[in-house]
């Protein structure tokens, strides 16, 4: 906990996740509470999410006094619509503002969050939160504008309402749209007059799932590995095309994640490990990330320009150096830490670096990179990221802790 930070008058911390289900934004949840709870030790803080995603992250906070939790209902379009309809979109919206509204009601809150937001949630609950409470409310941008600005509907109605519309209006006074990556904010700035209602808070990383640098042997062929989902969105379709086009016997390409239906039909027979067809442990995943030497990251970097990657943040936990395309996140990284790694402006660009490269070179520039690594890790533990997040709450920074 944070020294000499006690509240005379504690108050509490609504929390409110209507887009996670089961183990979704686990490892984000988790971390956020932590840093709320060393930002404001004895505030109460208030967790409402769907009941399968209490049972898991519960007892993982189970070491945390003073923490309580509530079962709220999904984000969930009515009639079989898509989130992308505005109708049924708006409609699941104002049922989730329904449900904030009496568990904040008469609380002396000092903040409330939503920990995921979409357009439609950026809509109604964002424009209309001060009809209902005078408190500050953050809403925790993931990867739903990054999508956005790789694919856009030609349907004018949807395209009106989508994300990238959403966001060119601005926010009550009392509310944030929080960022989770450093150069999101000026990402979204170029895009629309946000006048200071988009703050970063960088990613908080769990102490829990660091993991010590660990040789690469000599003998071993390196190991790439694409993390997470196996979808085209995610850049899959690239890494595969990367592992069929890189013919050498020293390297080896895996999938550590979920396959996805949209890239069942690529071909994928030459990675070593291919993504896996039922869900995967946190645990399992996590001890597959610390046997691979880098981290690809193929996605387009429009996306990245606007999302706070799970990828790096793992990449970043078991200190691997990432080979990813250029993006303003990355390069505010490195800009901020120093370099992690390799970044490529493009596919070509990719493929020969890969098949260029040199395995001394490699091992030459990593001790830099996992010395950069640690920085960033240390600088996203939750007890170091709560000082600068109790600063833009408060509106009291302190000297180690400006406004972002």
């Amino acid at each position: 906990m944070m020294e000499g930070r006690n509240e005379s008058n504690a108050r509490e911390i609504a929390l409110f996740d209507f887009i996670s289900h089961e183990n979704m934004h686990q490892p984000f949840n988790e971390s956020y509470v932590r840093t709320l709870r060393a930002a404001f030790p004895e505030d109460r803080i208030l967790f409402h999410a769907s009941a399968e995603h209490i049972a898991r992250l519960a007892p993982r906070l189970a070491d945390l006094t003073n923490v309580t939790f509530g079962a709220c209902p999904p984000f969930r379009v009515p009639f079989g619509l898509s989130r992308h309809n505005p109708l049924g979109g708006y409609w699941a919206a104002y049922r989730c503002l329904r449900a904030m509204a009496p568990e904040v009601s008469g609380r002396q809150l000092r903040l409330a969050a939503l920990l995921g937001v979409d357009a439609n949630l950026y809509a109604v609950v964002g424009q209309r939160w001060p009809r209902i409470s005078t408190a500050p409310l953050h809403l925790i941008l993931h990867g739903q504008l990054g999508d956005t600005m790789v694919w856009r509907s030609r349907n004018p109605i949807i395209r009106a309402a989508d994300f990238i519309a959403a966001v060119k209006r601005p926010l009550p006074p009392s509310v944030r749209l929080i960022a989770l990556e450093l150069g999101v904010s000026e990402a979204i700035a170029a895009i629309a007059p946000v006048n200071g209602s988009v703050a970063t808070l960088e990613h908080p990383l769990l102490v829990s799932e660091w993991n010590a640098s660990s040789p690469v042997s000599a003998n071993d062929r390196l190991k790439i590995a694409f993390l997470g989902n196996a979808r085209r969105s995610k850049g899959f379709a690239v890494f595969a095309k990367l592992a069929q086009n890189v013919s050498r016997s020293d390297i080896e390409f895996e999938a550590i994640g979920i396959a996805a239906p949209d890239t069942d039909r690529l071909d994928i027979s030459a990675l070593t490990r291919k993504p896996t067809r039922t869900s995967m442990s946190r645990q399992d995943y996590l001890e597959a990330v610390r046997a691979v030497d880098l981290v690809c990251l193929p996605l387009h970097s429009r996306a990245y320009d606007f999302t706070a990657s799970g990828t790096v943040g793992d990449a970043v936990s078991a200190l691997k150096p990432l080979i990813a395309f250029r993006s303003r996140t990355l390069e505010a990284i490195e800009a901020r830490y120093g370099p992690i790694g390799w970044l490529v402006d493009s596919e070509a660009e990719l493929f020969d670096r890969v098949q260029t490269l040199d395995r001394n070179v490699f091992l030459e520039m990593r001790p830099r990179w996992i010395a950069n690594l640690m920085k960033v890790r240390e600088a996203r533990r939750p007890e170091t990221v709560a000082r600068n997040y109790r600063a833009l709450i408060t509106g009291m920074p302190t000297p180690d802790s400006p406004l972002c």
